[in-house]
């Protein structure tokens, strides 16, 4: 498919009604990491942000709060719901190095401590940073898009599918409203080819995840964390459905060395959906003797 057309701005539809007039409390997790700290500026104009992470996150603006904990640790996770209205999970561990041992406390049981608690805390929105890894070892030649299978490409991508299965688990047994966003690319430059199918702005990012937190069609969604992009591998039909429009072009935003497809080495994984995650050796975790 060619580019998307933005369709000009359009205001967002809101479920979550402000109480009395009051903005909206969101706990997002991983505050302090790239994605967290790309997305916040945006974020803060709309929501009251709880910014949660094992470090603090720098110079908190107004309408914000810092929590400093560790979301294995139920009482930190319990603790920082405290009058939240929802939940942005952003924290997770990755890299081609990731270990499935090493993933275990970030990627599965933060995960599941976050949707747990929130559901006992009576939290009502849950949007989950999911990613494309995913699908990662599917081949981008005849890739299926927006209806594929699970494919992860490594014990980041698993890591993923099993956070969105513990959500699916929480929507569909107990009625949590859940937004996936599987997440592309979100540099802010673009570095090949690859990531030219997928990349995100973080402007555009930040509007897909205000629709998680504030549509009121949202009960069990997946949608794609992309911005304008050339032949995108995803149509992501159903973040346009919840009035998803994308304002930035990934072609505006090519890196100085960016590396078109014929040249790509074999090591970035070009006929991957998960490039180099999916051609890089698989971890084990344990020492080569």
């Amino acid at each position: 498919m060619s580019d998307v057309p933005s369709g000009g701005e359009r205001p967002l539809p809101q479920a979550l009604a402000d109480r009395d007039g009051a903005r909206l409390s969101v706990l997002v997790t991983g505050a302090a990491g790239r994605v967290g700290t790309a997305v916040r500026p945006f974020l803060r104009e709309r929501f009251d942000l709880v910014l949660f992470d094992r470090v603090a996150t720098p110079a908190s603006q107004p309408g914000e709060r810092v929590v400093v904990g560790d979301l294995a640790v139920r009482a930190d996770v319990r603790a920082a719901l405290a009058g939240v209205d929802a939940v942005l999970h952003l924290a997770c561990v990755h890299g081609l190095e990731l270990a499935f041992d090493a993933s275990l406390d970030a990627n599965y049981r933060a995960t599941v401590h976050v949707l747990d608690e929130a559901r006992r805390t009576g939290v009502r929105r849950f949007v989950y940073a999911s990613s494309h890894h995913v699908h990662g070892a599917h081949e981008r030649d005849g890739f299926a898009g927006d209806g594929a299978s699970f494919a992860p490409d490594a014990y980041y991508g698993l890591g993923k599918a099993f956070g969105e299965l513990a959500c699916a688990l929480h929507a569909e047994r107990f009625g949590l409203e859940v937004l996936v966003a599987r997440i592309g690319n979100a540099d802010p430059q673009v570095s090949d080819d690859r990531a030219l199918r997928l990349w995100t702005s973080a402007r555009d990012l930040a509007e897909l995840l205000t629709i998680g937190l504030t549509h009121p069609d949202v009960r069990h969604d997946v949608v794609y964390g992309l911005s304008i992009c050339p032949e995108p591998l995803y149509r992501n039909e159903r973040a346009f459905e919840l009035g998803y429009r994308p304002r930035d072009r990934a072609l505006d935003h090519l890196a100085s060395g960016f590396v078109p497809f014929e040249a790509m080495d074999e090591r970035l994984g070009r006929a991957y959906v998960g490039g180099a995650y999916m051609v890089a050796p698989l971890p084990t975790g344990e020492e080569t003797p």
